[in-house]
């Protein structure tokens, strides 16, 4: 196996704990506002860039981003939240990977078969209420699950627990959509105003933000990857529209996230799944795959 094909086995493996953090718990506590309009205006563009996202909290609002690959939709999510709660779906197309990377696996009928298995297509949805996880993970490596546990089947966690599963799932909830923008917001360096209401930072390899996103999507090093310029698009009342930014390509493989702010106000009706299927976390880290 070349380290090449390696690489992309990684971050097949690690995707789906990407998709599992995406609705870990975000932070309920209301930031402070950043008062009237003419103080507002004397703030630096770093400072209107992190209070854009911090006049969210204490609103209910929903979240949607889609990372690609070379142009092809890799994980297209969607996320809300709702005080406390939150609940997230996420389509990973884990065959994009595959064919962007171009690997020519038609001399090694094994591995192209072990690699066909890994990239299909997956599914999750995840809801966090009163302060437990419910996670669901369909297709791909994860239909087995069904096949042990049952259909309609989700896994919990209380994510207020001492267990070393609840340690991990709250550590993953830095790549939350709505705690993973708030880190590169916090995180960005250089801010200017490039345009208006539209500002540009850099996130530094070192940075947790981007070394975070890097682990995850691709299994990759961020520290490799250098500055990675951010675009960041208020709305008029200054609060946050849109983000986005590119990775640098590696392997041939160039990946883009951009994440928008599409609602604001509303009412997501976020609650435990309605399934008796219920099992503990353990269960499915346990589960043959």
């Amino acid at each position: 196996m070349s380290s090449r094909t390696a690489r992309l086995l990684i971050g097949a493996l690690a995707v789906p704990a990407l998709g599992l953090g995406l609705t870990a718990c975000t932070s309920d506590e209301p930031a402070e506002k950043t008062g009237e309009d003419e103080a507002a205006a004397q703030l630096s563009p770093q400072d209107m860039v992190r209070a854009s996202f911090d006049g969210l909290h204490g609103d209910s609002y929903q979240m949607d981003s889609l990372m690609t690959v070379n142009g092809l939709d890799f994980m297209v999510m969607t996320s809300a939240v709702e005080g406390d709660s939150t609940k997230a779906s996420v389509d990973m197309f884990m065959s994009a990977i595959l064919e962007a990377s171009g690997e020519d696996l038609s001399g090694d009928p094994e591995t192209a078969e072990m690699m066909e298995a890994l990239f299909a297509d997956m599914h999750t949805e995840t809801i966090v209420a009163e302060g437990t996880a419910y996670v669901q993970i369909t297709g791909g490596m994860y239909d087995t699950i069904a096949d042990t546990y049952g259909e309609d089947v989700w896994f919990t966690m209380d994510l207020a627990g001492d267990s070393d599963l609840a340690g991990v799932y709250q550590q993953f909830g830095g790549m939350d959509l709505a705690a993973q923008t708030e880190l590169m917001l916090s995180e960005l360096s250089d801010v200017e105003e490039t345009g208006d209401g539209v500002y540009t930072g850099k996130l530094t390899g070192d940075s947790a933000a981007l070394q975070t996103f890097a682990n995850s999507a691709s299994g990759g090093d961020a520290a490799a990857l250098g500055d990675i310029e951010v675009t960041v698009a208020l709305d008029g009342d200054g609060l946050l529209k849109t983000l986005s930014m590119s990775l640098p390509e590696t392997d041939g493989m160039t990946m883009e996230l951009t994440s928008e702010v599409v609602e604001i106000g509303g009412s997501y009706d976020i609650a435990a799944p309605d399934s008796t299927n219920l099992h503990p976390f353990e269960d499915m880290a346990a589960a043959p795959q």
